[in-house]
């Protein structure tokens, strides 16, 4: 044997390691890559009006080219989800960015609708591993006192990243042409793939399946405590079933996770169902009911607010009293709020504070729940299959999310048309799915005051 030391858990080491040095530097810089994230996956919103008028077609023509980065996202999510369980979650996470980036160069040198298409596909398989690949890094590195929080801020970055994203095309659009976006789209994954490989560690919880990376592992654990106290010799481990020989798919669908990844699918289905009509379709539902554009793009911000409120004070509420009654109590939260966004329209087709402070609960809760769920989920598989398991549930997420669309594209299209509040009803009786499947979860994230047990 080459490794005759003594046994160490590597979950009790880091769960005692101090937050405020490598963690919370590991964390900061996933959260600036997540704003990438946020910036490429909403890129095509932004060009979509000056592609138009540039080529000369019609809106409908890019109705197909929009879902592209879906279509990827589904690909990426468990493609790149079981690559990091493979060769690594470092790995996995730079090629990732290295898509994003090989995808918008492509996409700023598309000549017609199918390359635009299939370099959007190329891009959205980046964007599907860095979401679940960054709850999975963030997980593995950080103390499980501050866990929930530090998952929450990478996820929730994502949107403040297509905010700054709008800003942007603001400025680049009119003076260098649509195209000049996905240039910057290009650059910056770029950028910070360069950075992760020099700067960003491999995670300890990886390295413990493999007696070879001891020393490797040894090193790592010496920064992250700032002392010498390890060698290499040490027997490194992680408290958690042994890997089966079995595919990933087998695990997280045999008798012991069967429960876990159906009802995690199914969330996270229904929430991005919910995430995605609010955000793709309520300027053209308010705009039906007779709100100005400028109106429903000003309520429409309150949504991407409401989220970063949702998925950061969300976070610091399970740290109290853990997922199941915060996680819970937020999705029942969207559920209301969307039946009375319906009501508030079915009463009054005008903008109003009250109108605004729904959208907001909204967003509080669609986002905040995404954000949980793949802090759950990160909890609730086993290192050897973490990221596979939270892939899988975001391909399932996005099929949530096309069909989302595709539904809402439906309704619009019924004659005679219905009301639009009837849309609100309907979609806040389906997101229902999300507190009932949310709350039958067994692995749940404990409080923090708790020592034992989900």
């Amino acid at each position: 044997m080459s490794t005759v030391g003594p046994s160490v858990d590597v979950v009790e080491v880091i769960d005692a390691a101090r937050y405020f040095g490598w963690p919370l530097a590991i964390t900061l810089l996933t959260i600036l890559i997540m704003l990438i994230d946020g910036y490429d996956l909403q890129t095509m919103s932004f060009v979509a009006p000056a592609i138009v008028a540039d080529w000369g077609i019609a809106r409908s023509a890019l109705g197909w080219v929009l879902n592209g980065s879906l279509v990827g996202m589904a690909i990426g999510s468990v493609l790149l989800g079981l690559l990091a369980d493979r060769i690594g979650r470092k790995r996995a996470f730079c090629a990732s960015l290295l898509s994003l980036c090989a995808g918008s160069f492509m996409s700023a040198h598309a000549r017609s609708l199918g390359e635009l298409f299939a370099w959007r596909m190329a891009t959205g398989i980046g964007l599907g591993g860095l979401t679940p690949l960054a709850a999975t890094f963030v997980s593995e590195w950080v103390p499980r006192r501050v866990r929930s929080v530090a998952v929450a801020c990478a996820v929730v970055a994502v949107p403040l990243g297509g905010m700054a994203g709008a800003l942007i095309a603001q400025r680049l659009i009119p003076a260098y042409g649509w195209r000049a976006i996905f240039w910057v789209g290009s650059a910056l994954p770029l950028l910070f793939a360069i950075i992760a490989v020099l700067l960003l560690p491999e995670s300890p919880k990886f390295l413990a399946q493999d007696p070879a990376h001891s020393k490797r592992l040894a090193v790592l654990l010496n920064r992250l405590l700032r002392e010498p106290r390890f060698t290499g010799q040490e027997r490194f481990h992680v408290t958690e079933p042994a890997s089966p020989a079995r595919n990933w798919l087998g695990i997280i669908v045999s008798r012991e996770y069967r429960h876990t990844t159906v009802l995690l699918w199914t969330a996270f289905a229904f929430n991005t169902l919910g995430l995605y009509s609010f955000a793709n379709w309520l300027p053209t539902v308010l705009t039906a009911a007779g709100f100005t554009q400028a109106a429903a793009l000003h309520a429409h911000a309150f949504l991407n607010f409401g989220g970063f409120f949702g998925a950061v004070g969300g976070a610091l509420l399970i740290g109290r009293f853990g997922s199941r009654p915060v996680g819970t109590a937020l999705a029942l939260l969207g559920v209301g709020a969307t039946w009375l966004v319906g009501l508030a329209l079915q009463t009054s087709a005008v903008p109003s504070a009250q109108l605004s402070m729904l959208v907001l609960a909204a967003g509080v809760s669609f986002s905040g729940m995404q954000a949980f769920l793949y802090a759950v989920g990160a909890h609730a598989y086993p290192t050897y299959v973490r990221g596979a398991g939270v892939g899988s549930a975001q391909t399932v997420s996005r099929i949530g999310g096309v069909l989302g669309g595709l539904a809402a594209g439906a309704f619009f299209g019924l004659q005679p048309q219905p009301p639009v509040s009837t849309f609100f009803y309907v979609l806040g009786t389906l997101v229902i799915m999300v507190a009932v499947s949310f709350f039958l979860l067994r692995a749940h994230i404990a409080p923090n005051r708790t020592q034992n047990g989900h």
